[in-house]
């Protein structure tokens, strides 16, 4: 994640994706995966709210509900 921008939003971010790797089993799966790769904790953790970023701006652009075996 780049350090330009809201450095509260980026946190917020963070701590959002902390819950969603608890329990939501497709950012789990995902977050499984990149430490799987052998990212560090925090590197995962911003991988999954880059995604959370790319979903939710799907989600709006597209003015649909969120379906998680749409989004695998």
């Amino acid at each position: 994640m780049v350090k330009r921008g809201s450095s509260q939003l980026r946190y917020t971010l963070i701590n959002c994706c902390l819950p969603l790797i608890r329990f939501d089993m497709t950012f789990a799966a995902y977050y499984a995966k990149k430490r799987g790769e052998g990212k560090p904790h925090r590197v995962a953790i911003t991988h999954v709210a880059k995604k959370l970023i790319r979903v939710i701006y799907a989600l709006e652009k597209q003015d649909i509900d969120f379906n998680a075996q749409k989004f695998r």
